[in-house]
């Protein structure tokens, strides 16, 4: 057990020294901690890519099979051991996996831990010589800087020589109100994002799970809690993931579908062709004057159109006067 832990450990220290890495190679073509952050969020999120649009199918293919799993589960409610069996022959037909959306979920829990490890004493991570060192000389050399002591002493402004430290936290105490004002902007962002999110997820969806519409008000409340005691680089972290979540979110339901079945796209298009199919097969309207699509002079039956009478008068008596007289 105790060879175990120390294995874990050199693979989990290991891990953080390859973040900072990647962050001072960032940091070494825009000088920034806060892009260096966001720009790493993204290369990570691309790397879990496979296995998050993979959960992402795999949610909405369960979405769909719900009305199909309620019949089940009304049709066994009463055998347990049947509806068992009769859910997983549905799910194995199906190619549906019901446990797929978890594994990537895990996989981010050590990426948020280690991000969290990270910051909180950045520099033991950086390298500290070589090519990318400039991270390292930038924090640790500026003024009350104690990159060796324990606790490490340091800032992390967002842009160099800024007041946005990403070390601190928003429940941290700052001197003034308008210092404390980013942090809570960001905890801010991070739960309208994340509410958004939530709401996106149950757009598209006719049966409303009351457990997941729970869920779906807690976890923006949760993310709230405990961005509010970390720092705020790993905050950061989490809004640039909630972007990135709600635009791949957004391609699934445009490239693949949605929980009532076609693409957004695909639904927009078809709509599109049915009216358009509509105009072309619609009778042709007669217009107010007499006029129709049959071109001037013509009646909607395809005769003559007659010329207006001058003012009630018969033209035959017209002609019978001319003759008395």
């Amino acid at each position: 057990m105790y060879i175990l832990g120390n294995i874990i450990g050199d693979i989990f220290g290991s891990f953080l020294h390859a973040l900072g890495y990647l962050l001072a190679v960032f940091y070494s073509v825009i000088p920034s901690a806060g892009i260096a952050i966001i720009l790493l969020t993204v290369l990570l999120r691309l790397i879990v890519y496979p296995l998050t649009a993979k959960q992402a199918k795999s949610m909405l293919s369960m979405q769909q099979a719900q009305p199909e799993i309620k019949k089940l589960q009304a049709k066994y409610k009463d055998d347990k051991q049947k509806l068992n069996e009769e859910m997983m022959a549905f799910y194995k037909e199906n190619q549906i996996n019901p446990f797929g959306g978890c594994l990537p979920l895990l996989l981010q829990m050590p990426i948020f831990i280690s991000l969290y490890r990270l910051l909180r004493s950045i520099p033991q991570y950086l390298p500290q010589t070589g090519r990318f060192n400039g991270f390292y000389n930038e924090i640790c050399h500026t003024a009350g800087a104690k990159c060796s002591a324990s606790p490490a002493v340091y800032k992390l402004p967002f842009f160099n020589n800024g007041t946005f430290d990403l070390h601190l936290s928003a429940g941290k105490g700052h001197d003034s109100i308008v210092a404390a004002l980013p942090y809570w902007g960001l905890v801010a962002l991070v739960v309208i994002t994340a509410f958004y999110q939530q709401k996106q997820t149950m757009r598209f969806q006719t049966q409303v799970n009351a457990q997941m519409q729970m869920v779906g008000k807690i976890m923006p409340l949760f993310f709230a809690f405990i961005s509010i005691n970390i720092p705020a680089g790993v905050v950061l972290y989490f809004f640039v993931s909630n972007l990135w979540q709600i635009g791949q979110q957004e391609v699934v339901y445009r490239k693949i579908g949605t929980p009532n079945g076609e693409p957004v796209g695909k639904k927009a298009k078809a709509a599109a062709i049915e009216a358009k199919s509509r105009e072309a097969t619609a009778p042709p309207e007669i217009e107010s004057g007499g006029k129709s699509p049959g071109g001037p002079g013509k009646t909607a039956s395809g005769g003559s159109k007659q010329a207006p009478k001058a003012s009630g008068q018969d033209p035959n008596r017209a002609r019978k006067r001319k003759r008395k007289k």
